[in-house]
């Protein structure tokens, strides 16, 4: 199971957030309780919504 939903919005959440410069870096410090099927989908879940949001404000 991964739950991209939620990592979309937190993405977008940090980007509102977010200031020219700073950095947003997914360091999670727990487990994800099962929204992701293991630490790599939830990676990819992190970079894809980061991709997305770049293609929208290209």
């Amino acid at each position: 199971r991964t739950d991209t939903g939620a990592m979309s919005e937190a993405v977008a959440r940090a980007a509102e957030l977010a200031r020219p410069g700073d950095t947003v870096l997914l360091a999670p410090a727990c487990a994800s309780m099962d929204m992701f099927t293991n630490y790599n989908k939830r990676g990819e879940a992190f970079a894809d919504a980061v991709r997305a949001r770049a293609d929208e404000s290209a």
